[in-house]
């Protein structure tokens, strides 16, 4: 049976762990009702994981025995997602699959096309925590600031290699080099040919993801799996 997984700052490094938050108090108590002797994974957030079994569970604190600990790798680097702000049902979706699919960060990006620019930064960041505790991953990726294009296309160059996908591009074979990756993905209009023309003079690779064109939501999820999985 799959044990319930919960992110949080939690120490693993002892014996007991205390659960103090008020959110997974209330989801382990009331909503899944767990009960005292059941097995759960508490992750720390930055990688490490272990098996918990619940020795007492209170309206304020609940507290656990540690077990079997386990150190989950994530991609070497990381991926980081440079996405263009979407509709809003369609930006949380493009957002909750790349979190499943292995992203290290998101960046949402206002571009030439981009329409809607308002974000709700604590709904996504919740749809974040809960697509990566879902999914089994040991982290939460981070949700940063809105940028435009341009100060995302200078951003994004810290990264050891810069894609911008476009169906024009060439079609993408992942590098199996290591190394922090930046991908863009456009807005429901796509990319201008001025904004192509700007990521290549800073070096970045324009790739497509295949003949057909995908929604922009899909394409963030495809161009993700596919980094992450060198496929």
């Amino acid at each position: 049976m799959r044990l319930h997984r919960f992110i949080g700052d939690f120490d693993l490094s002892k014996n007991e762990v205390k659960i103090t938050d008020p959110q997974i108090i209330k989801k382990i108590k009331a909503v899944l009702r767990i009960k005292s002797g059941e097995k759960i994974i508490l992750s720390d957030g930055r990688g490490e994981e272990a098996e918990t079994t619940l020795i007492s569970i209170g309206s304020e604190l609940i507290k656990g025995l540690v077990g079997k600990k386990e150190r989950r790798g994530e991609v070497e680097g990381g991926i980081n997602l440079y996405l263009s702000i979407l509709k809003k049902e369609n930006f949380e979706l493009a957002v909750q699959k790349a979190v499943e699919t292995g992203v290290s960060s998101i960046t949402p990006t206002i571009t030439e096309r981009t329409i809607k620019t308002g974000l709700n930064f604590e709904r996504l960041k919740k749809i974040i925590k809960e697509a990566s505790e879902q999914s089994g991953r040991s982290i939460v990726p981070h949700l940063h600031s809105i940028l435009n294009f341009e100060d995302a296309i200078i951003d994004g160059k810290k990264s050891k290699i810069k894609i911008l996908f476009h169906p024009a591009g060439n079609f993408y074979r992942p590098n199996k080099e290591q190394g922090a990756i930046s991908i863009f993905i456009g807005p429901e209009g796509g990319f201008t040919e001025r904004e192509l023309e700007r990521a290549k003079e800073e070096e970045y690779d324009v790739f497509s993801l295949g003949h057909f064109t995908l929604r922009a939501e899909t394409a963030a999820m495809i161009a993700v799996y596919r980094t992450a999985n060198n496929i």
